[in-house]
């Protein structure tokens, strides 16, 4: 915009500068002189006849006879007078009237120009308040996301899995591993799918087996009322029991109990959300005074393979 202020201006200067010196040459070649014209002429007309007759006689010698020659001279023109007139004055009256008009069509192109700076001006500061209202509106809107965010996570349902201590070392018979879903939150839990499963292998990580996800005993709907849910995981895959070679494997450090667990529901806000638990039994290092060995469930796996959504 100021780069075509800039070039708006030249073009006015050198409107004006193009109009004055043109109406002047205008004038000075439209007015005649006045005064007396005086031309002096001396030149000499010589007018001369020189007719052969047939009739006269030849002179001696072969020559025809001459004539007398006429000439005629002029020595000066008369002196001419040019008196000024209507006509001269009509040229100085057209030449002002050229240049007012060129001085008017640059004082309003002045004029349009000092508008269009004006008007550029204020087109400046009224973007400049746009990009700040844009700007206010977006902090509004994020700060009115965050607090609706903080509203659902405060009145949704969160889900918890946790797994009770093992007895150890477990008595005769299958094994019993109990876990418990303990619902945070105002608000109901609507489970659409879960999973509790119990492993023994020879690795602290186990590979993926998706041909066997037994699904966990909790209600399809957890609510405020009734917000934990314990179950028991009964038998340990690929055996229902433990022998005693397993028993001493897993407290040499040979084998390995997993637990692995998932639940898939829907909050009251039509949210789809999942809570991941992945653990493994580890024994001490240290024995209790009676020769025996205790242990805890430790976290295995990834960060998704433990997360809450």
């Amino acid at each position: 915009m100021l780069y075509n202020l800039s070039r708006m201006r030249l073009l006015a200067v050198a409107t004006l500068l193009f109009v004055l010196p043109s109406a002047a040459a205008f004038a000075q070649t439209a007015t005649p002189r006045s005064g007396k014209l005086g031309y002096a002429l001396a030149a000499s007309s010589v007018i001369s006849q020189s007719p052969a007759s047939s009739n006269s006689p030849a002179q001696p010698g072969g020559r025809a006879p001459s004539e007398p020659s006429q000439t005629v001279k002029i020595s000066e023109f008369p002196p001419v007078s040019v008196a000024k007139d209507w006509s001269d004055q009509a040229y100085w009256l057209f030449t002002l009237f050229l240049v007012a008009v060129g001085a008017l069509q640059v004082f309003l192109l002045w004029g349009n120009l000092r508008a269009i700076e004006r008007q550029a001006l204020q087109m400046e500061r009224q973007t400049g308040i746009l990009d700040k209202s844009v700007a206010l509106a977006e902090k509004n809107a994020d700060t009115a996301r965050q607090s609706v965010e903080m509203f659902i996570n405060r009145e949704r349902g969160h889900l918890r899995i946790e797994l009770t201590p093992l007895q150890w070392p477990p008595p005769a018979g299958a094994l019993r591993v109990t876990y418990r879903v303990t619902l945070y939150g105002a608000t109901e839990a609507y489970i659409s799918g879960s999973c509790a499963r119990v492993e023994i292998t020879d690795s602290p990580d186990p590979g993926e087996d998706a041909q066997w996800w037994p699904a966990m005993t909790v209600p399809q709907v957890i609510t405020a009322d009734n917000r934990v849910q314990e179950a028991p995981v009964q038998g340990v895959f690929p055996k229902s029991t433990l022998e005693p070679s397993d028993i001493d494997a897993i407290d040499a450090g040979r084998k390995f109990i997993h637990f692995r667990g998932f639940i898939k529901y829907n909050d009251v806000f039509g949210a789809e959300r999942w809570t991941r638990c992945r653990r493994m039994w580890e024994m001490s290092m240290l024995r209790n005074p009676d020769g025996s060995r205790s242990g805890h469930w430790s976290k295995r796996g990834s960060s998704k393979d433990n997360s809450e959504t």
